[in-house]
């Protein structure tokens, strides 16, 4: 693994209260291979959705940071 890179040993959980909704929350961080990068999963939708925590996909930035992946479907011919 490369010196800039670093993961944590084991998965850690934390559980609080949402800022903007309210509800109970809980945040859980994963070991990773190396070169995964960092990464969101929903795992409270539909598909649990997976998406890069990239600069480039960020379309809103009030009241948090909000990233949005558009999915293309693949054509098969």
């Amino acid at each position: 693994m490369s010196d800039k890179q670093h993961t944590i040993k084991q998965k850690v959980s934390v559980t609080g209260v949402g800022l903007h909704t309210g509800k109970k929350v809980t945040l859980t961080f994963n070991p990773a291979p190396e070169n995964h990068w960092l990464k969101f999963q929903r795992t409270d939708v539909e598909g649990q959705p997976i998406i890069d925590a990239d600069a480039d996909l960020v379309v809103d930035t009030s009241r948090g940071t909000t990233l949005e992946k558009k999915w293309r479907k693949s054509s098969h011919h």
